[in-house]
């Protein structure tokens, strides 16, 4: 064999052990997830609402959002974005709008923690 074959080869092998430890160890990491949510504020003067949503819509729809729940929090958001938020929510059970006032409730709802009072 001349050396370019042998180059060629000892690069796919690398390249096939690389796959194989990455497949293991996503799968060993999304197995172990613990509760975490996605937390999206609206603001009226927020340009990039609308793309960051999309973002998000992609990341669920190729699997790599493992979210407990997205959180999107008004503060004061414009008509238009309310209705992007409840069309977002309507597609993705876990996605709930939240007034900035519910925040602290939601949160300890989604991971089980007791209010202290």
């Amino acid at each position: 064999m001349d050396m370019a074959t042998v180059i060629a080869v000892m690069f796919l092998a690398f390249v096939t052990v690389l796959e194989f430890v990455s497949l293991f160890r996503r799968r060993s990491c999304s197995e172990n997830v613990l509760d975490s949510a996605v937390v999206i504020p609206v603001f009226p003067t927020d340009d990039s609402f609308s793309l960051r949503l999309n973002c998000l819509s992609e990341k669920i729809a190729c699997g790599r959002c493992h979210a407990e729940e997205i959180i999107l929090i008004s503060y004061g958001a414009l008509p238009e974005q309310l209705e992007m938020c409840r069309k977002f929510c309507n597609e993705n059970c876990c996605a709930v709008i939240a007034d900035s006032s519910e925040v602290e409730k939601i949160l300890y709802e989604t991971f089980a923690i007791d209010i202290k009072t």
